[in-house]
């Protein structure tokens, strides 16, 4: 079959399975990769009179609790209370946790649920209760930047998954395409090979995602009492979905001798495609505005990149693949895989492009996070990969037989690491990790200053706190103090922030920032009833 006719027809029914499992299967909200916590009740410093009764955290997007936890520490750094959070009636982006009572003290809270990519977050912030302030920050980080063996074991297992299913579409569209009555037994293994990687891969990752959302040591990866709950999340569900259509496609292996019929194509192109389903879907692409538009973006970009890499490496491993029936001409193999690597690259740029253009909101920022600058080094791995690709080209077509095996054998190292590259691309928020962005500043005004910090320099809820002093650090008597902001760029008014003194000359209070940009923050001090004190300072508001 003309190998532009094959093409037609994968490609319809892509377009054909991709409609209709969609349809299915994907997620109906729409989301920014990574959830990110909005606020909380308590809010991050806030000062009590005495103790919540529950934990409230409020994020961005919707979030997994099935292996949710919240602990809550005391100034020591014991833990104090462990609970597990729901999610809120009214919202799947609200977590609540009922908590015991809290004696008073200064607390952390650390926090840690799975985003709808299936990734886990965690975080913290602290709250007081009563007026004995203790400095935890160092108890809050170690806690949060402490990383668990599973963190290493999953990017393992993602690269033995994608390496796996890459394998296993570029073999059969390889041994699909230049038949012989018989495959040599290289092939028949680099094509068992696959399959095993991707079921094992993805067996691995069904097993060991309890414990990895749970936080927990390397040493409880086999706990399979997770398991249950597993299959419960988008993600198990997914990996479940994986492991029945490799164990069709397992099947049409056995019988591979019937690959010419239009069952066993059928069968095994849909399975194929399925199983890239599977991988959007448990990925970025769910929680990446449009979902739709993005799942099938990535679908096509590793369904390309398996066209190209997968035949590759069978190529390289199977000797019998270089045999020319003829000696003025190239292997058949080498002929099919040169027409496809050219039709595969241009959709793998493509695809590629607009899906970090989708995750990024544009590439203005792509230095600002660790997802970005791993994608720079992928980038530039794969334009080595084409230029080698380039290379055996040319040996290809001067019959040089040992430049060109040189060069392939370059090439599918190149794409082994460019595997292990997207299989940590995987587990990177694109836009990086979202932090508090605290602002603090002093403003001078004759003899007194002001000493004004933003638990959050960015739009949406911030805590305002504000202490009132002498320039030499002594308190002063102060009657009240009241704050307001505005943002002229946008021509908003002043509006009020409602403060409250939480201690002597100490005010607090809450207030939203609705846009990024400059805007204009007044803190008006009264000492006496005659006796008031304007200060000024214009602060920066990043999204």
């Amino acid at each position: 079959m003309p190998t532009e006719m094959l093409l037609r027809k994968l490609l319809a029914r892509f377009a054909f399975v991709v409609v209709a499992l969609l349809t299915v299967l994907a997620p109906a909200q729409i989301a920014s990769a990574h959830a990110i916590l909005l606020t909380s009740e308590p809010a991050p410093s806030a000062v009590l009179d005495q103790s919540p009764t529950e934990i409230a955290l409020f994020f961005n997007e919707f979030v997994d609790t099935v292996f949710g936890q919240i602990r809550i520490l005391n100034s020591a750094g014991n833990v104090v209370q462990t609970v597990k959070p729901i999610r809120d009636a009214s919202s799947q982006s609200i977590v609540r946790a009922p908590i015991l009572l809290l004696e008073p003290g200064t607390y952390v809270v650390i926090w840690r649920v799975a985003s709808v990519d299936s990734h886990p977050i965690q975080g913290s912030f602290t709250f007081q209760i009563g007026n004995a302030s203790t400095v935890v920050s160092a108890i809050s980080n170690g806690q949060v930047l402490e990383r668990h063996g599973l963190a290493r074991l999953f990017d393992v297992i993602r690269w033995v998954t994608y390496l796996g299913v890459v394998s296993l579409i570029g073999g059969i569209g390889l041994l699909q395409a230049v038949r012989t009555d018989r495959l040599s037994p290289r092939s028949t293994l680099a094509l068992i090979g696959g399959w095993a990687f991707a079921a094992l891969g993805t067996l691995e990752g069904l097993i060991a995602y309890g414990p990895h959302i749970s936080g927990y040591k390397i040493y409880k990866a086999v706990d399979l009492s997770l398991l249950s709950e597993t299959l419960t999340t988008q993600y198990g569900k997914m990996q479940l979905a994986r492991l029945v259509l490799l164990g069709i496609i397992g099947a049409l292996i056995a019988v591979i001798q019937f690959r010419g019929t239009w069952w066993w194509k059928f069968g095994a192109w849909v399975s194929l495609v399925g199983v890239t389903l599977t991988l959007s879907l448990a990925g970025h692409p769910v929680v990446t505005n449009p979902v739709a538009l993005s799942v099938g973006l990535d679908m096509l970009h590793v369904l390309a990149v398996s066209l190209w890499v997968g035949p590759l490496l069978i190529i390289v491993y199977d000797r019998n693949m270089w045999l020319a029936t003829d000696e003025s001409t190239s292997a058949p193999s080498l002929q099919w895989f040169s027409r496809t690597a050219g039709f595969a690259v241009p959709v793998i740029v493509l695809t590629g492009t607009l899906q970090a253009w989708l995750m990024l909101d544009g590439f203005g920022q792509i230095l600002d996070s660790r997802y970005g600058r791993t994608l720079i080094v992928k980038v530039c791995l794969v334009i080595v990969l084409i230029a080698l690709g380039a290379v055996s080209r040319v040996a290809m077509q001067r019959k040089q037989s040992g430049s060109l095996r040189q060069s392939m054998g370059i090439e599918v190292l190149f794409g082994l690491i460019i595997l292990a590259l997207t299989s940590t691309l995987v587990a990177m928020p694109p836009k990086g990790e979202i932090e508090p962005a605290p602002l603090s500043s002093t403003i001078f005004q004759g003899q007194m200053i002001v000493e004004l910090s933003l638990t959050s320099a960015r739009v949406g809820q911030s805590e305002v706190h504000i202490l009132v002093a002498m320039a030499d650090g002594s308190l002063i008597q102060v009657d009240s103090a009241t704050a307001r902001m505005s943002m002229p760029s946008r021509e908003i008014p002043n509006g009020p922030i409602a403060l409250q003194e939480t201690r002597p000359n100490h005010f607090s209070g809450v207030t939203e920032f609705a846009y990024a940009g400059e805007w204009v923050v007044e803190i008006l001090v009264k000492q006496t009833a005659s006796s008031t004190t304007l200060f000024k300072i214009a602060v920066e508001i990043k999204k």
